[in-house]
């Protein structure tokens, strides 16, 4: 069967057609939009294609957690992204940021480590980063290996990951847009951003099932679609070719795909070295034939 461009966004029933995606998470009773929340995604990326062989890939793990309110109206963010990349490698990423209780989730202090592991499960210590940072109006007072600096910033300043939280305490009713400046991955910044309610999602395949759609613009970046249920529970996220799926066995279907990828590298390595030792025996043959034959003609 020959490739075919998909030629349309991802949506939930795309996903389902691709095999990415059976059902959502049933309602949670204790869910509560503005408590103590976790929520694990899955993160699955599309090659654009409709063919024979797999068009999606599951290449990490997203966790967000939201941890109580202050009086001061502040809560904490906690944020695990797990990212598998060429030959099992694996990218961890882990950020607790002090967020406001505003409808943008506005940053006010973070701290953000990204660590690479090896596929043979060896950490790289070299490669490691850390950062402390401070929003500071215009600007951002950062913190890293002993030295401090500041980093162009913004007002109104959230990130993609504080979005993930945010979204689920919007209502959902026409009004004006959410707008803020967004730091993607804590990193990047992005300005003059909007966030939309765009109504109930139409659907043919979750029967039974409401969803809402909201939708972010704004520059440096391909728009955004969250997905929420009835219950403001955020259960699809899709920006490019990329999809945040809510996943209650997230975690342990990541864990099962490391120990395969790390499994098949170590397949792979083990081939390669084989191979490798026959050329060099076969190599070793023929010198020695060619030695046996040049002597003999003497």
């Amino acid at each position: 069967m020959p490739k075919t461009d998909i030629g349309v966004p991802l949506t939930p029933d795309l996903l389902k057609q691709l095999g990415a995606l059976d059902e959502f998470p049933s309602p949670l009773a204790s869910f509560a939009p503005d408590g103590d929340l976790i929520n694990v995604y899955r993160i699955c990326t599309s090659d654009g294609y409709r063919g024979s062989s797999t068009t999606l890939d599951e290449v990490g793990l997203l966790k967000i957690e939201r941890l109580g309110r202050s009086a001061s109206g502040h809560f904490t963010l906690n944020v695990d992204q797990q990212t598998i990349h060429r030959e099992a490698a694996l990218n961890t990423i882990h950020a607790e940021a002090e967020c406001k209780n505003d409808p943008r989730a506005s940053l006010l202090r973070w701290r953000v480590s990204s660590r690479l592991v090896t596929p043979e499960g060896e950490v790289q210590p070299d490669l490691d980063t850390e950062e402390e940072c401070q929003s500071a109006g215009d600007r951002i007072e950062v913190r890293m290996n002993g030295r401090t600096f500041r980093r162009e910033g913004a007002s109104q300043l959230t990130s993609d990951w504080c979005l993930f939280e945010a979204v689920q305490r919007l209502p959902f009713k026409s009004q004006p847009p959410v707008t803020f400046n967004m730091l993607e991955g804590l990193s990047l910044l992005r300005r003059d951003h909007q966030l939309h309610y765009r109504g109930v999602a139409s659907s043919t395949t979750w029967d039974g099932m409401t969803l809402h759609r909201f939708y972010q613009l704004g520059n440096g970046t391909l728009p955004y679609e969250y997905w929420l249920d009835e219950q403001h529970r955020l259960v699809l996220v899709v920006t490019h070719n990329r999809a945040y799926i809510l996943d209650d066995k997230a975690e342990e279907k990541f864990a099962a795909m490391l120990d395969a990828e790390r499994r098949n590298y170590v397949k792979k390595k083990r081939s390669e070295l084989k191979d490798l030792e026959e050329r060099k025996a076969l190599r070793l043959a023929l010198e020695q034939k060619k030695k046996v034959s040049e002597g003999g003609e003497k």
